[in-house]
């Protein structure tokens, strides 16, 4: 179950991402010419968590990501929170939380996808959690300065015993504006 539901997002990110960098053509050219700039996503999330054998659906989320960089490299920080709090087999993974994830994006040239890491500062009403985040996305530029961002997350946190105890995965879709 897990695995095949990994292999089905990612091989949906995949499709949409060559569809979007066979499109971009001249996009990507002119963003390459190493200027950097300013940009925000705004993505709307859920995902499930696997503890043991079995799955639970995660908190419905809501994340801020502004970002500083070039088009190989960009230093974010994302502003996520819950909108939710759900139950999930006794683990912290659910909980109504803010979250800071201060980190970076790396997107490869000739490869349509960006990866996404951070650290998670997880900040519950009387707990306080830390974790690595790593993801894997598109931002689809659209028109303009509009993007289409679609992303996947996992991440291994200390309430979650680094793995141990759960695994998170997390499906984000929004907008994006960029160098502005």
């Amino acid at each position: 179950m897990k695995a095949t539901a990994l292999i089905l997002s990612t091989a949906a990110i995949l499709l949409v991402a060559g569809v979007a960098r066979a499109d971009e053509g001249s996009q990507s050219q002119k963003s390459s010419s190493g200027g950097y700039g300013f940009g925000v996503a705004l993505t709307i999330g859920e995902g499930m968590v696997f503890v043991h054998k079995d799955v639970y659906r995660g908190p419905f989320s809501l994340e801020l990501v502004p970002s500083f960089g070039w088009s190989w490299f960009k230093f974010d920080l994302g502003l996520s929170t819950t909108l939710e709090s759900i139950q999930v087999a006794g683990t912290h993974a659910g909980r109504w939380n803010f979250t800071f994830r201060p980190g970076a994006r790396l997107t490869p040239p000739m490869i349509p996808l960006y990866l996404r890491f951070a650290v998670p500062l997880q900040i519950q009403r009387h707990d306080f959690d830390y974790g690595l985040l790593f993801g894997l996305g598109v931002d689809i530029h659209l028109v303009w300065i509009l993007g289409l961002v679609i992303e996947v997350d996992t991440t291994l946190s200390k309430h979650l015993s680094w793995g141990g105890s759960g695994v998170p995965l997390e499906f984000r879709a929004g907008i994006s504006l960029h160098r502005f």
